[in-house]
């Protein structure tokens, strides 16, 4: 299809401050966010820049938001990147973050979904530290040859898992200010959760709860039903289970 020089420059010039800066409000830059209300421009990023890009725009509220495709190795972020936006000492307690944020993805859409197609409105940060505890404790009853064989098959390391998990002291009442006791169970749960907050995905209330916002629930519809990171994740946990309730039949 032949398009007209000038959708063509607005449409560019629109997808190079969205790939830029990675969202446009309207009450910031209207100009700019009017443009994505013309289906000619809309039609020029959806077939032209975003298949290139691998990557798709978000529309929530008034915002738009440019959204990486998960398999797009030129615009997600490498180990490096997300140690250093989320403040990881290193790789270990990277892996240690993205099990927790794959908790919190599974409570957000987990049996409650399944049945009615509706989130919850909210999770407890208490749920994912039970979460987390009973799985840790699920995977240390796995002798360490089958940890290594489920790390590879399932790319999860489970006993760099499970090594950060231990380094962690549970939070006492003493504890005044818990994003600052990193080295603690709680702690570091809210470390983690930290960085969805800084990309707007989430906000944790009175560092007590959690509430995805409306830019993780449009990503999540996305790529909910087709990410197969998130499915290998419930494959394996489905499998420590059934590995543990043999284990507890054999003795």
């Amino acid at each position: 299809m032949i398009y007209e020089e000038d959708v063509l420059l607005k449409a560019y010039q629109l997808h190079q401050q969205l790939m830029t800066k990675g969202e446009i409000q309207k009450k910031k830059d209207a100009d700019l966010y009017r443009l994505y209300s013309d289906p000619d421009i809309r039609e020029v990023l959806q077939r032209v820049f975003l298949p290139i890009d691998q990557a798709i725009i978000v529309k929530v509220e008034e915002t738009l938001f440019f959204v990486p495709e998960v398999q797009n190795d030129a615009f997600s972020y490498t180990n490096e990147e997300l140690r250093e936006k989320g403040k990881f000492r290193d790789n270990k307690e990277l892996y240690l973050a993205q099990f927790i944020w794959m908790l919190v993805i599974s409570e957000f859409y987990g049996d409650q979904f399944l049945l009615t197609g509706e989130t919850r409105s909210f999770v407890k940060v208490d749920d994912i530290l039970n979460k987390a505890k009973e799985w840790m404790g699920k995977f240390d009853q796995i002798p360490e040859e089958e940890q290594l064989e489920l790390a590879y098959r399932y790319e999860l390391n489970i006993p760099y898992l499970l090594n950060e998990w231990h380094n962690l002291s549970e939070v006492t009442d003493k504890v005044k200010e818990l994003r600052k006791a990193r080295t603690m169970d709680y702690g570091f749960l809210l470390k983690a959760l930290g960085f969805l907050e800084k990309e707007k995905m989430l906000v944790v209330k009175e560092e007590q709860e959690i509430v995805m916002t409306e830019k993780m629930k449009h990503i999540i519809d996305h790529y909910y039903h087709q990410e197969s990171r998130i499915n290998e994740i419930k494959s394996l946990l489905n499998e420590v289970n059934e590995r543990v309730l043999d284990y507890a039949e054999s003795q």
